[in-house]
């Protein structure tokens, strides 16, 4: 027990150095030139917090390199807590580096009959936008290091993407995704299940099923073709997995991942961008694969690998 105890203290100790270096590393981008902005499509989305601005200056700089014209929006994350809204410096900031860009207050969204936090309103502001706009919506923890043609051409085909994962590179069905998450609940023995584990597992309770589609993928960045969304389709889905899931379990954080691979895997067309270059990054992701990396938070800071790809990104820009 004590020498777990040291090794777990000694990876917190490694965590904090790694995130201690990405920041110095990341504040680093406020040096870079401005973006120049061209064009009105596709529209880039994300929801941004205050303590998020740098990766989302290194997020949204080097993706619209990679798409090359373009408007910019953003969600003031958790505007109604002061202490992680964008305040009247940051937004300086963010109209510095992205000239016109469009700041939207989380609070004044409405979701209608879908839950409120966990990045539902960043899903239903996508499908009010996606109404006459192709959407590409980017976490502030992505990063593009490479060209990206697939997702260029995706938006010039008015094709929606998903950025799939080890398990989910294309899009089968509801019941099959069913069978695949029970089947590693079981191989696991896990406990107490997360929202996105337990609602997947249930999705094969869904009228259709069997050939309704499905991907297990990350909402951390996917395109959404312009007029291929409803919001009732999307209030639809929401009602039916609280039917099978009940309200409180609905409202976890997660459900907007389900929620949003559901409505990209039934969009006309939509496409599985290809795994290993668009992926979560995780300790058997090797980096040199990938074109973009979705830095999720538990791999965040490993070894210093989002550190180093922001260095480069910002020498080079």
């Amino acid at each position: 027990m004590v020498i777990e105890a040291l090794r777990r203290a000694s990876d917190k100790l490694q965590w904090f150095h790694n995130k201690s270096s990405f920041d110095r590393i990341a504040r680093r981008v406020r040096n870079t030139r401005p973006l120049e902005l061209y064009g009105d499509s596709p529209i880039f989305l994300s929801m941004v917090s205050r303590q998020d601005l740098n990766a989302y200056l290194l997020a949204i700089k080097s993706l619209y390199r990679g798409v090359g014209q373009g408007r910019v929006v953003v969600i003031n994350e958790r505007s109604f807590v002061n202490q992680h809204s964008l305040n009247s410096e940051d937004m300086a900031i963010l109209n510095y580096h992205v000239p016109g860009i469009e700041v939207i207050d989380l609070a004044g969204i409405s979701t209608g009959c879908c839950p409120r936090g966990g990045t539902w309103e960043r899903l239903v502001k996508i499908v009010e936008l996606s109404a006459d706009n192709y959407v590409i919506q980017a976490d502030a923890d992505t990063l593009v290091s490479k060209p990206i043609s697939e997702v260029v051409q995706c938006w010039r085909e008015n094709r929606s993407f998903l950025m799939g994962t080890r398990f989910g590179q294309q899009i089968s069905t509801a019941a099959e995704t069913a069978g695949m998450v029970r089947a590693w609940i079981k191989e696991h023995g896990w406990g107490f299940l997360p929202l996105c584990v337990i609602a997947e597992a249930s999705l094969d309770q869904l009228a259709g099923a069997a050939h309704l589609p499905y991907v297990h993928a990350s909402s951390g960045f996917a395109g959404f073709a312009r007029g291929a969304f409803a919001l009732a389709d999307l209030e639809c889905f929401s009602e039916n997995m609280i039917k099978l899931l009940g309200t409180d379990r609905w409202n976890e954080w997660g459900s907007e991942q389900i929620s949003s691979n559901y409505m990209l895997a039934n969009a006309p067309g939509a496409a599985v961008l290809p795994v290993p270059k668009y992926t979560s990054f995780e300790p058997h992701v090797n980096p040199a694969d990938a074109a973009v990396l979705h830095f999720i938070g538990q791999y965040r800071y490993y070894k210093g690998i989002y550190g180093r790809r922001a260095a480069k990104f910002i020498e080079h820009y």
